[in-house]
């Protein structure tokens, strides 16, 4: 009975999935966001690959609507470099967090 309803509750999770991912025109994919702020991350002294978090953050005063945040982060995931990437694939700020404090 409790796998059944785990099942259950697994195909409702599932079927709510978040459309962000989802081609909207005018606006990059978020695989397509993630790539970017990976080969960005790659560029830094210390790589980070980790991907932590990703949004869509809606800005009605930019260009695209709002950008995707995204956060890549170390091994155990206290510190990292978030990106700020725009509908475009522009990034369009960055910074660095540490123990959920951005700076």
């Amino acid at each position: 009975m409790r796998s059944l309803l785990l099942s259950v509750a697994l195909v409702f999770l599932v079927g709510c999935e978040s459309e962000e991912s989802s081609n909207v025109p005018g606006r990059i994919t978020k695989a397509r966001a993630v790539a970017i702020a990976l080969d960005a991350g790659q560029r830094n002294s210390y790589p980070l690959t980790n991907v932590a978090r990703v949004a869509w953050r809606n800005d009605p005063t930019a260009a695209t609507g709002g950008y995707w945040a995204i956060d890549l982060s170390g091994p155990d995931e206290d510190y990292g470099r978030f990106y700020l990437v725009d509908g475009k694939g522009q990034i369009v700020g960055q910074g660095r967090f540490a123990n959920d404090h951005y700076f």
